[in-house]
């Protein structure tokens, strides 16, 4: 096994974030996902099942290079191992699990926390560094983890292999990308910033349940309004439709809101490589007199959707992060914000689709919930994350206190949840 392995570009970007948000005194670009457990675990089978994978894989304990040369570097002589701590539940508990930094610099990337309830119960919570894997790639990995019988796929980065184009072709693409955020400055985006300078430097998070019967409801407006395949672009633009109502409820209004959108370079039902970010992202851009309704927010993100895809704007975003993720993380950070004219987006956006069937017991305890938690970046300081667990919707709506008050996020949510069920 090599003692280094290379960094794709957006993991060199989750680390950009991760940089971006310590500067601000957050804990970091760590991701969570939380499982609700039937019945409790042992924490020295946790460890035991942990040092075998760790052992096997050393890259679950690598620290990224130094800031301009983007590599893992395995540890010589055995990787730490991860934290398994225990705590008996309290009110708060796995707000503050989201706000504990973990440390990558050190080969720290994850982290479980066991969390003790009545009659039993026990609730997972498991942290990663963003810049390890996606979310995607965090479910299956939580599987391998918590089931023998699920292998563990190659990890062996493909991402630079992906697009094959001359350079002059790689120089035009890129140039695309370049030249949509400079279209986009026609009418910047404007995010609220710093409305609350004595709250808290502090993720805070909520997770809207959809029941079997809401779940169809939603559903059946999504294909209504964006097709058989526009599940996505209808959570997408209501998302983008109860942000503006936000901004005018605060009194703050912007002369666009910029929505990145993931798509993810896996082909579709594969995990391999395991350990990366195999993802770029679609910038579109919404006016606010595309908002008056859900189907005029539909038909403009369609409408940039097909035009960027003609532009070649996927691969021109691969090759963009693949461009910039040799430049030292300041400079990657202030080269991203320039384009937008200090803003990187008006709203952090995820759809991770489905929840991997194969997350359905853990350690031998039936799985009974689940929830995806995610970091966001001081600007936009909002964002969301839908998923579906057994076939019911959720959505993880995330906030920064110095940003948006509870009450306003929980407004958001609130009237996420109702255009969602009656757009």
């Amino acid at each position: 096994m090599p003692s280094k392995q290379h960094l794709s570009g957006c993991d060199n970007l989750m680390l950009g974030f991760d940089y971006e948000m310590r500067r601000h005194g957050y804990a970091g670009n760590s991701c969570q996902v939380v499982l609700e457990l039937a019945s409790a675990v042992s924490p020295d089978a946790l460890r035991r099942r942990l040092a075998e994978l760790v052992n096997r894989h050393p890259i679950l304990g690598a620290r990224p290079s130094k800031i301009i040369l983007p590599k893992w570097n395995f540890p010589r002589a055995g990787a730490p191992m991860p934290q398994v701590r225990v705590h008996q539940d309290r009110p708060g508990l796995r707000e503050a699990l989201c706000n504990e930094p973990i440390s990558p610099r050190r080969g720290e990337l994850l982290r479980f926390d066991l969390i003790e309830r009545d009659a039993g119960r026990m609730d997972i919570v498991f942290t990663w560094a963003h810049a390890l894997m996606d979310a995607n790639s965090a479910e299956h990995f939580l599987a391998v983890v918590g089931r023998e019988d699920v292998p563990l796929p190659a990890t062996d980065p493909i991402w630079p292999k992906r697009v094959k184009k001359s350079l002059k072709e790689r120089i035009m693409l890129a140039r695309n990308n370049i030249c949509q955020l400079d279209e986009f400055c026609k009418a910047p985006p404007r995010t609220v910033g710093v409305r609350h300078q004595n709250a808290p430097s502090a993720l805070r998070y909520r997770v809207e349940k959809f029941s079997a019967e809401e779940t169809a409801q939603v559903r059946a407006h999504a294909v209504k309004h964006g097709g058989m395949f526009g599940e996505a672009q209808y959570h997408a633009s209501v998302s983008v439709i109860a942000l503006h109502h936000l901004h005018q409820r605060i009194g703050w209004s912007s002369p666009s809101y910029v929505l990145p959108i993931p798509v993810g370079m896996r082909p579709k039902g594969n995990v391999e490589p395991l350990f990366t970010n195999l993802v770029t992202m679609l910038m579109l851009q919404f006016l606010p007199e595309h908002l008056d309704s859900i189907g005029h927010a539909v038909s403009t993100l369609k409408k940039q959707t097909e035009q960027a895809m003609r532009a070649g704007l996927v691969d021109s975003g691969v090759l963009l992060l693949e461009t910039v993720r040799f430049m030292p993380r300041p400079i990657l950070m202030a080269f991203l914000k320039h384009g937008l004219r200090g803003e990187i987006c008006s709203l952090f956006y995820g759809n991770t689709a489905a929840v991997s069937p194969l997350v359905t017991t853990f350690l031998g305890a039936t799985v009974e919930d689940f929830a995806h938690v995610a970091a966001v970046t001081p600007s936009p300081g909002i964002g969301v994350i839908f998923y579906y667990f057994r076939g019911q919707l959720r959505v993880t709506v995330l906030h920064l206190p110095k940003s948006f008050t509870d009450e306003e996020a929980a407004g958001y949510a609130a009237g996420l949840r109702a255009r969602l069920l009656n757009p």
